[in-house]
């Protein structure tokens, strides 16, 4: 028995529609990624209540805009303040996904510095990245999956991301 040509490319739109809605079918993964900045990376000669600013860059899957990363710590983890005011933070990010993605991180001046592969048994998770390669380092933290409402929100979460990663970094030194 012949198939028809007409039923042959009926089936053959049939199975390719089927196959795009599997894929739009999938769940889309989502975490919160907070940059922060381990001790080792305040300059040696910053005091404990200075404010440091870091500027970094990171790209999601190497072909998407490079988002700006803007962090403003102090070294003894208060609130960090300039010109008298509380500091602005653009650390912490929303991350929509399909099974997986790769943060490349990047320097100021554009220096590669690491990368980190996430995937979707990490969604709905809050992430810490370090604003430094770093070899070892604790990638969840107990904080909700959102972007900081409040300049001390967003204080908290690279607090709460330093916190968990200092025992980390005396192991690492």
């Amino acid at each position: 028995m012949m198939l028809s040509p007409r039923i042959a490319v009926v089936a053959l739109l049939s199975a390719l529609l089927m196959a795009c809605s599997v894929e739009d079918d999938q769940p889309r993964s989502q975490v919160a990624v907070t940059f922060y900045p381990p001790a080792t990376s305040f300059p040696g000669a910053a005091g404990d209540t200075e404010t440091i600013t870091q500027k970094r860059h990171f790209r999601a899957d190497g072909g998407s805009p490079a988002q700006s990363i803007t962090i403003n710590q102090r070294r003894d983890g208060e609130q960090p303040r300039i010109n008298g005011e509380d500091a602005s933070q653009n650390a912490t990010f929303i991350i929509d996904f399909l099974g997986s993605t790769t943060l490349d991180v990047y320097s100021e001046s554009g220096e590669f510095l690491y990368n980190i592969d996430i995937f979707a048994d990490m969604t709905q998770r809050h992430l810490c990245l370090p604003s430094i390669y770093m070899s070892k380092f604790e990638l969840v933290v107990d904080s909700p999956v959102k972007i900081a409402e409040t300049k001390k929100e967003a204080h908290q979460f690279i607090l709460a991301c330093r916190t968990i990663n200092e025992g980390v970094e005396e192991k690492a030194e």
